[in-house]
């Protein structure tokens, strides 16, 4: 349930609101001139962090079910891209893999990520072409 991942970001993001209390308690008692605001102001800073410190740590490796959800979502919608990913020539590659000429499917062409598709040379002469992510 609790990752190391989860509480080491935890620990950091405590030491983080420990140092900004520290950095505002030392600010509040060297501008504030009057010892009760000094007092009141630097008491309710305390306060404030620890339980912005106490809410963190209760909420640790607790997820709300919506969260669930989404990340099955994700992997669907990723499954469908790959089933009916089409672009245009020129246009960068998103998805590695072997793509047909919508026009010509017997042009094929093998890509890589980030890799510019080429015209198709189909009819034996280079044409803009929606190139198709076979399966």
């Amino acid at each position: 349930m609790n990752t190391h991942h989860e509480k080491e970001r935890v620990r950091k993001t405590t030491l983080v609101y420990l140092v900004v209390m520290a950095l505002v308690v030392i600010l509040i008692l060297i501008a504030v001139p009057n010892p009760t605001f000094k007092a009141v102001a630097s008491i309710l800073v305390v306060l404030v962090c620890a339980i912005a410190i106490i809410i963190q740590w209760m909420l640790l490796g607790k997820r709300p079910e919506e969260d669930k959800k989404p990340v099955q979502q994700t992997q669907n919608v990723e499954q469908q891209k790959a089933e009916r990913v089409s672009t245009q020539t020129g246009a960068p590659c998103e998805v590695s893999g072997q793509y047909h000429c919508s026009e010509h499917p017997e042009r094929k062409v093998s890509m890589e990520e980030g890799k510019r598709f080429p015209p198709c040379r189909g009819d034996n002469k280079g044409h803009s072409a929606t190139w198709i992510l076979e399966a």
